[in-house]
């Protein structure tokens, strides 16, 4: 009996005699899906259809394995699972290498399922293969997945973008001032993807008091970063002008008036003076300064009652005196509301360990500035991870550095010497490896200078002498004298040697040299740095943001909010804040008992819908926080009205 015939006797047997048998196996013959039978033990080829032929071959009554050969391999395999198991296997897929071999345009890719056939007792018998040409699908999947991949490089670029400008913004250094001690850092949350707008800034004026400021623009992403820049800039060219806090917040609130944006920003501002230790401060909305002595004391300094920018509050200054060794913190929001936790209890963590860290610091003969401004936000996002962007600035008074005085030898040996001790001192001040670098290369060509070029061979050994004089100025200035008792010879030919001095003017701020009968003085300046850390969640090893999604019940002129209300939830804050008011027109208590988290993001929607309300003799929202909520803490350092009850009279 032929193939066909027994087929055909088959489907007599499975569908009865009275099926059209013909019509059957032109419907197999002309599947678009591969189809094959194997049976018995050996899986050899009883059935095959058109399109299963142009893959196996014409090979009926052929074992499986031999019929399709090497290429077959896995579909070989994939049938002896099914035949061995009595499960189907499904959903395999096979590649086909078209002519050019793996050029993508030509390979098909099939999609195999494998039943098992069983006979009249239940036994497995054979397997039916079923295929079916998925190339387009696995094209287009390719394609999605390329697309995909090409979209996650782009949103990594722009995240590595945005915090690429966020780093370009900031100052990358902080400076170096007599009697004090500076140290910052920067945490993004999100590892960058939705960067900020804290900042800080630390000027050194003239007069040797030092400017400190940190603020926080409400949002994320590249226009809190551009508004962030901005008022950073407008802040710092006005305070170096006097260091007039007071008169620097008042060009930004003006600047507020025009930007949106920089409503509802929030600033902290210092001025302090090393020399006496007088500490002027405004909290313009923000958490206020909290001093560390050198025993561990810490106590927070009073906010000043001035408003975030746009509040229209006047800003007021207060007076602190630092003794010498106290240290101060200014630090951003996300310092001390990171979720999970009470605002009470995130100030109270964070006087603690800034207290053991300064402790500790003692003990280990450490800058107590830097080490606060390291610990203190990696022991505390550790705790309790965090939710929005942490900027901490530490200043510490310390004991003015003495200058650093040295004459040696003119001899070639001595250069080494010289290195040595001024780097020792360059050290002990805190300056940075790069402006190191750049101070030893202009103090070794002058020095080597006076030794090759200042005596005659005949002047006495003891005469032939260099000195070198380093000292620390006000407004962060490291002069460095280097000066000899010899007769300034003019430079050789050109072609020769004589290009000290130009180098150590372009290494140095300003080199200044005076010839005399008593020898050449050469004088160089500059303003030497101390580095600042740009650091992301992944960098510090942090968890991140609130999980509590924003909760919302309205009735009539009242709605209240729970949960986490941060930059995730700001826009459909505002939505419904202004549905609820209908535009500013109708009055409505927004009860934030049960609110665990009330961002920078949050606070601006809240204050925008404050300000329309100004426009009638009542607000549009009165503001309900019960004493000791995370939302009270919060609106009373930013300065917004509140109620502390339902029913009571707000208070600013």
């Amino acid at each position: 009996m032929s193939a066909d015939e027994e087929l055909r006797a088959q489907l007599d047997d499975l569908l009865g005699m009275d099926t059209d048998t013909e019509s059957v196996l032109r419907a197999f013959e002309q599947a678009p899906s591969l189809l094959a039978v194997c049976e018995g033990a050996d899986l050899v080829l009883t059935a095959l259809n058109a399109a299963a032929r142009e893959v196996y071959g014409d090979r009926l009554g052929v074992p499986l394995r031999e019929a399709l050969g090497p290429l077959g391999e896995e579909i070989a395999t994939w049938t002896e699972e099914a035949y061995g198991s009595g499960t189907p296997v499904e959903g395999r897929l096979w590649r086909i290498p078209g002519p050019r071999g793996d050029d993508a345009a030509d390979v098909r890719w099939l999609r195999f399922s494998l039943v098992p056939a069983r006979g009249p007792d239940g036994a497995v018998c054979g397997v039916i293969s079923l295929a079916v040409d998925v190339t387009d699908e696995v094209r287009a999947r390719a394609e999605a997945e390329r697309q995909a991949a090409d979209l996650q490089r782009r949103l990594a670029a722009a995240s590595d973008n945005l915090v690429s400008l966020q780093d370009a913004l900031l100052p990358e250094s902080l400076p170096i001032a007599p009697g004090l001690r500076l140290a910052a850092r920067y945490l993004l949350a999100e590892d960058g993807a939705r960067a900020g707008g804290d900042w800080f800034d630390a000027v050194a004026l003239e007069d040797g008091r030092v400017v400190l400021t940190v603020g926080d623009v409400v949002g994320h992403g590249v226009r809190a970063s551009v508004v962030m820049g901005e008022l950073r800039t407008l802040f710092e060219e006005r305070v170096r002008i006097d260091g007039d806090i007071v008169a620097a917040l008042e060009v930004l609130e003006r600047r507020a008036s025009r930007v949106p944006q920089a409503r509802a920003a929030t600033v902290c501002a210092a001025v302090l003076d090393p020399a006496d230790g007088s500490f002027e401060y405004c909290t313009a909305g923000h958490p206020p300064p909290l001093v560390v002595s050198p025993t561990g004391d810490a106590s927070y300094l009073p906010v000043t009652g001035a408003g975030a920018l746009g509040s229209g509050m006047p800003f007021w200054s207060q007076r602190h005196v630092l003794a010498e060794g106290d240290l101060v913190l200014l630090y951003s929001d996300g310092l001390v509301e990171r979720p999970g936790r009470s605002a009470v209890q995130n100030t109270l963590d964070l006087s603690r360990v800034a207290a053991e860290v300064v402790r500790a610091a003692a003990d280990a003969d450490e800058p107590a500035a830097a080490a606060v401004a390291r610990e203190t936000v990696a022991r505390l996002i550790r705790e309790t991870g965090f939710g929005d962007d942490i900027t901490v600035l530490a200043a510490q008074r310390a004991t003015p550095p003495d200058p650093l005085t040295m004459t040696v030898p003119a001899f070639p040996d001595t250069l080494r010497a010289v290195r040595q001790n001024l780097g020792d001192w360059l050290a002990g001040i805190g300056v940075g490896q790069l402006d190191e670098l750049a101070l030893q290369h202009a103090v070794g060509e002058l020095v080597s200078n006076a030794v090759e070029h200042a005596y005659e061979p005949d002047r006495a050994r003891q005469e032939a002498v260099v000195s070198v004089r380093a000292a620390l100025l006000a407004g962060g200035v490291v002069e460095i004298e280097v000066s000899d008792r010899g007769t300034w010879r003019p430079p050789g030919p050109a072609g020769t040697r004589g290009r000290g001095l130009a180098m150590a003017s372009g290494f140095s701020d300003d080199l200044h040299v005076v010839h005399g009968e008593q020898g050449t003085r050469a004088v160089l300046r500059q303003r030497p740095t101390t580095a600042v850390d740009l650091l992301t969640g992944a960098t510090i090893g942090g968890a991140t943001g609130p999980d509590e999604p924003m909760g919302m019940r309205q009735e009539d002129g009242l709605v209240e909010l729970s949960g986490a209300l941060d930059q995730r939830c700001a826009d459909e804050l505002r939505r419904r804040l202004s549905h609820a008011t209908r535009g500013g027109i109708i009055d409505v208590v927004v009860d934030l008992t049960t609110v665990t988290f009330l961002g920078s993001a949050a606070v601006q929607v809240l204050f925008d819908a404050m300000l329309t309300g100004r426009e009638g003799e009542r607000p549009a929202l009165t503001l309900v926080a019960p004493p000791g909520s995370a939302a009270q803490h919060v609106l009373e350092v930013v300065r917004l009205p509140y109620a502390v009850e339902r029913g009571s009279t707000p208070r600013a």
